[in-house]
């Protein structure tokens, strides 16, 4: 009790480090807010930055270019926590800009690569789909509202026109879309898995594709008066984590593969944000980090003590016996994302699911078996890579194999969140009621936790096990290579990019080429600087023709 009472009476502190933009009655603030919101994703962001940093250490050790790494590494935790800890939409900007560039660089490290300059490419131009949509909607912010700050638009929000709130509401979703990787604006995501391992665990786990999420809770309460836009994010979390699960299912590279999980947990967070439940979005997205990043890592020491570094699971098998220690470790994250009971996966993930039935809502159920079938194919999935990587038959050569080796200096931080990744989920009850204080919510996943049958409560766990067990056998005794169309639908990713590239990219482009030749080097400069420039050339000429014409008649 003494606990509740705590964090019942603890204040946000709101510092103002001094005035950065005053215009009349606008005033934009260099302003820190330090709320139950901002402490709680401030912890993960620090620990698995930490733990990253220290991985890199040895992971980067022989990379010419290492302190480069080290250092926008550093930076890009500076501006990661200036998005968490800012009280008001311009500053938290910054910080979601300056993540997105600072992306850029880490993905294109290796700028040698053909492969990592074009997916680098990727992610910084779609990215900045959903940027710009921000930048129109703090400029809608400001001129409707004539401020920025999160509490004075939290007192306006209910007196506003609900027009303005919904587009205000669409740029915010769109922009958390395209950073967060949802259906639509994922196509970055895997490619970004270019980079080294530390970028992946890091910008992919913990703090860059959170803060799309990040900023739909912070904009709680423009969100609660737009209800037409909450069943949107349901339905778009619901249908990005149902088709990620089944790309990843057919997915053969290891990394790509706890990228689409990552893609599919963020859309379970958006699932609890479309039914109301920002509290345990960010629950969520406080656990999912650990055992995440602890993933990413475990296969970076896979790759990294493979002689070819190779990403192709189909190329391992047998490494229990060379990699124990990345083998538990990537056991830990595994069986948390599958959410076992016991793990700090179960108590933040089956919660959501919970939560979707307890809504009592048409559009609630749908979701509830959608999410159950992500959480199913979740567990597919993640026994599918622990079977290929170290219980199937060796697959690889025998150089790569005798050269196969654990690195002990990756090994702290990877236990650190171990622990975290077993742990973490007991302390459920103290953290939500703390998140609750400063989020508006509905209270459905206490109502949820004693009325729900057995049955609903157990059912993501029985068909996951049931069904990833029976994945085991087909591989060990049954299988046989026949690829479907439905196969090869899924593993070429939904077909997303050829699409994208034929409905979308090709069309610009030949209109951009248009624009240029009779807008930019036709009409511009006719009218413009060259006309212009011509014109002045020419008129002193003119005028000597025309004199020396009056002289000779």
């Amino acid at each position: 009790m003494f606990n509740y009472l705590f964090y019942f009476y603890e204040e946000p502190i709101s510092i103002t480090l001094g005035s950065w933009i005053s215009v009349g009655d606008i005033q934009i603030n260099y302003g820190l807010l330090l709320d139950s919101l901002s402490m709680v994703v401030i912890v993960p962001v620090g620990i698995v930055t930490l733990a990253v940093l220290l991985y890199a250490l040895d992971y980067m050790r022989h990379d010419p270019n290492r302190n480069r790494f080290y250092i926008i590494l550093s930076i890009f935790a500076i501006f990661m926590t200036i998005l968490v800890i800012s009280d008001n939409y311009v500053m938290m900007f910054i910080g979601w800009e300056f993540v997105g560039v600072i992306s850029y660089l880490l993905i294109s490290f290796w700028n040698t690569r053909i492969a990592a300059m074009k997916s680098a490419l990727s992610a910084i131009l779609l990215n900045r789909m959903g940027d710009t949509l921000f930048v129109i909607c703090i400029g809608c912010m400001l001129s409707y509202f004539h401020a920025v700050d999160f509490e004075t638009i939290e007192l306006m929000s209910p007196h506003v026109n609900t027009t303005l709130l919904n587009l205000l509401a669409i740029m915010l979703l769109i922009a958390a879309t395209a950073k967060s990787a949802q259906l639509g604006l994922h196509g970055w995501l895997l490619s970004a898995m270019e980079g080294p391992t530390p970028v992946s665990a890091l910008l992919h786990a913990a703090t860059m594709v959170c803060s799309g999420v990040f900023v739909l809770v912070r904009s709680s309460f423009i969100l609660e008066y737009t209800p037409s836009i909450l069943l949107t994010i349901l339905w778009l979390g619901g249908i990005t984590t149902l088709v990620s699960g089944l790309i990843a299912v057919v997915t053969n590279d290891i990394k790509r593969v706890i990228a689409l999980s990552t893609m599919s947990q963020l859309a379970m967070m958006m699932i609890a944000i479309g039914s109301s439940a920002y509290d345990l979005a960010i629950y969520h997205l406080y656990c999912h980090a650990f055992f995440k990043a602890l993933l990413f890592m475990s296969a970076g020491s896979i790759i990294h003590s493979y002689m070819s570094e190779s990403q192709d699971m189909r190329k391992y098998g047998g490494l229990i016996q060379y990699l124990p220690f990345s083998y538990t470790a990537m056991l830990i994250a595994s069986l948390s994302l599958m959410a076992i009971p016991g793990l700090t996966g179960y108590y933040s993930k089956d919660i959501i699911i919970e939560t979707l039935y307890g809504t009592y809502s048409v559009s609630g159920y749908i979701m509830f078996y959608i999410a159950t079938a992500s959480a199913t194919l979740t567990a597919i999935y993640s026994l599918r890579v622990l079977y290929l990587t170290f219980y199937n038959t060796p697959r690889g050569n025998k150089i790569s194999y005798s050269n196969v080796h654990e690195s002990y200096h990756m090994a702290l931080p990877m236990s650190i969140l171990a622990i975290y990744s077993i742990f973490l989920g007991y302390a459920r009850d103290n953290v939500t009621f703390h998140l609750v204080m400063g989020l508006p919510h509905t209270n459905s996943f206490i109502e949820t936790e004693y009325t729900l049958p057995a049955i609903i409560k157990l059912l993501p766990l029985i068909l996951g096990l049931s069904l990833s067990l029976t994945l085991i056998y087909v591989y060990e005794f049954t299988y046989k290579i026949s690829k479907s169309n439905i196969y090869n639908y899924f593993n070429q990713k939904i077909y997303y990019d050829q699409l994208l590239n034929n409905i979308i990219i090709r069309p610009v482009l030949k209109f951009g080429g248009a624009l240029n030749v009779y807008t930019d080097n036709g009409l511009l400069k006719v009218l413009g600087s060259t006309g212009v420039g011509r014109l002045l050339i020419n008129i002193p000429i003119l005028i000597i023709i025309n004199i020396i014409y009056i002289f000779i008649i």
